[in-house]
């Protein structure tokens, strides 16, 4: 039998854009470029902000819901795509955010009796124990929302904001600088107007494609499932029933520790050091990517893993940082796994994630016509990717009442990646979120707290 649901939903509410001014320039309609158009039907991405607060239902409901509810409402008249969906053109040529009058986002409020601090921790939890505090996108084969968010009470204690995003209409910086915008007005009780850091530039003609990426990755798309088959429905990713969600913390000295020791490992195996900086990220990816490799005891294959990076300052002309949509592509690397799992297999992993980044020099979107294809040719289990980012400030998403407690990207549950955040404590340290079945959990725990201390030398000197 299954376990009761531990939500109850109090309201269901449908949140218009506050009508824009006259003069306004933001768009009700927005092509998709190669960037979007390469994540189409991907999975939504899906995260849960928890807020430690000791409001009970009443007020929760009197002042909290309305709060956010109103500043919700003048933040989308800033991003009105976000109230669109993304559907056909009408001449079916190709997908297009659209926004016309009446469209409105999703809001579920809901109060729960759940642990919200069992919840709010670092440990392995059951991965299904998140799905009741993130909301859906209600898709059909033509037309998908682009947004859908839930505020669930836990009385006395928190509240949590919980989002789901069309991956297909934009990426985590778009995403954040919205959630970073949506928090902003409603601390300035009304005020709709952002700073230029907040405000979204939604110029297409910023992302040249002389290449046609986008028809090349559109055929892939529209043949997937059968011939002109132009389903927008998104892929529909199980989640493995024992999938288990944990939280692991690298302080900036646990950083310095190991790249220290890949220093060193460099010079004493004389392996070539890749040109690229060694930078924190460098290390924090290899030291998780080798714990990974462990914990699920890949033997004698090949791994992978792809980076996401964003092209917004690597593009010729550069696109300025505010840029609405996608802007990211991917680089990736691979190595057997008998050789992540040897001695010498975090350094051996910093040097080819280096020598990728490097690589990028030659161009962001040097080789990416095939770039679907020679993905899913990759085996299963065997291709790990990265979601989120330490560079965009999850935890500074103040909506009046403090920094989160806990920010969880829950649907890396589905997908097999890894997180990365910032710290809660605002220091240099990075959180680094982790979906594994239940026994490979154990093990990650063991191995993760272990090679901290085996990757780390003395000799300051080195």
């Amino acid at each position: 039998m299954a376990a009761p649901n531990p939500v109850k939903v109090l309201e269901q509410c449908k949140v218009a854009p506050t009508p824009p001014s006259p003069d306004s320039t933001v768009p009700t309609s927005l092509p998709l470029t190669f960037f979007d158009t390469l994540l189409l039907r991907l999975s939504p991405t899906k995260r849960l902000f928890f807020y430690e607060t000791s409001h009970p239902t009443s007020t929760f409901l009197e002042i909290v819901v309305p709060k956010l509810k109103h500043s919700l409402s003048l933040t989308l008249q800033n991003y009105l795509p976000l109230s669109g969906n993304v559907t056909w053109d009408t001449d079916y040529s190709k997908p297009i955010i659209q926004y016309v009058e009446g469209d409105t986002v999703s809001l579920t409020v809901a109060e729960s009796e759940a642990d919200f601090y069992r919840l709010s921790g670092d440990n392995f939890r059951e991965a299904k124990d998140f799905g009741h505090f993130v909301p859906s996108l209600v898709d059909s084969e033509t037309r998908v929302p682009v947004l859908a968010l839930q505020v669930t009470l836990f009385s006395n204690v928190g509240f949590s904001i919980g989002y789901a995003v069309h991956h297909g209409a934009m990426d985590g910086k778009t995403t954040t600088m919205f959630m970073h915008s949506w928090a902003f007005i409603c601390t300035r009780g009304g005020d709709s107007t952002l700073t230029p850091e907040l405000t979204p530039l939604y110029d297409r003609t910023l992302i040249v494609d002389p290449s046609d990426l986008r028809t090349t990755y559109l055929r892939f798309w529209v043949g997937k499932d059968g011939p002109e088959d132009k389903s927008l429905a998104l892929l529909d990713l199980k989640v493995p029933p024992d999938a288990m969600l944990g939280t692991f913390l690298l302080t900036q000295t646990n950083i310095e520790n190991i790249k220290k020791w890949v220093r060193f490992q460099w010079e004493k195996k004389k392996l070539q050091k890749p040109s690229a900086h060694l930078s924190s990220f460098v290390i924090i990816t290899a030291y998780t990517w080798v714990c990974l490799v462990k914990a699920q005891q890949i033997r004698a294959e090949k791994v992978y893993l792809a980076i996401n990076v964003d092209c917004r300052g690597r593009l010729k002309p550069s696109v300025p940082p505010t840029y609405f949509g996608n802007c990211i592509t991917g680089c990736k690397t691979d190595v057997d796994s008998d050789e992540l799992t040897g001695e010498d297999g975090v350094a051996i992993a910093a040097k080819v994630i280096g020598e990728a980044i490097e690589g990028l020099k030659d161009g962001v979107l040097e080789g990416k016509t095939d770039l679907i294809s020679r993905s899913i040719s990759i085996p299963p289990g065997r291709l790990l990717s990265i979601a989120g980012s330490p560079r965009f400030d999850f935890y500074k998403t103040d909506f009046g009442w403090g920094r989160p407690k806990k920010v969880e990207t829950t649907s890396i549950d589905k997908t097999g990646a890894f997180s990365l955040s910032d710290s809660r404590d605002g220091s240099s340290g990075i959180e680094i979120g982790i979906a594994l079945k239940k026994y490979e959990s154990e093990a990650f725990e063991s191995l993760f707290a272990s090679g901290l201390e085996s990757h780390r030398i003395h000799n300051t000197s080195i």
